[in-house]
């Protein structure tokens, strides 16, 4: 039986990794892979497109909150690289929000089960 792909969720180290590790919920937790880079701002657009071409459902790219990043402007980096992934995504009849950028503190646990959650909703009709 073949394993389900999870969500994958870029966390920036400095904010989001910090958050995703202090959620305990499992559901949570079980419903994506959570990869840990130094700044959002290393999600390269093929990095994401990988994702997609590795039959996972969906992307997160979390990073920190806006004019708080410690690289100055890697979440910005970030967001824009995520704009060019939905282009890309729409023009290959994709929905493009399979791929959703976000902010989070380091303490914003909440945030990150909501912004989780949130995902595994909007997927749920493509899972089937």
């Amino acid at each position: 039986m073949r394993e389900k792909k999870k969500i994958i969720a870029f966390c920036c180290e400095n904010s989001s990794l910090k958050a995703a590790y202090a959620v305990t919920d499992q559901s949570i937790l079980d419903a994506i892979e959570i990869i840990r880079l130094p700044c959002s701002g290393k999600a390269e657009i093929g990095l994401v497109l990988k994702c997609f071409e590795n039959g996972h459902p969906g992307v997160l790219i979390l990073g920190c909150p806006v004019d708080n990043c410690k690289y100055l402007t890697g979440n910005v980096r970030a967001r824009k690289r995520v704009g060019m992934v939905k282009k890309a995504l729409r023009e290959a009849g994709i929905d493009e929000n399979r791929v959703q950028m976000d902010f989070i503190s380091s303490v914003d646990s909440h945030k990150f089960m909501n912004i989780v959650k949130e995902m595994e909703e909007r997927l749920a009709p493509t899972a089937r």
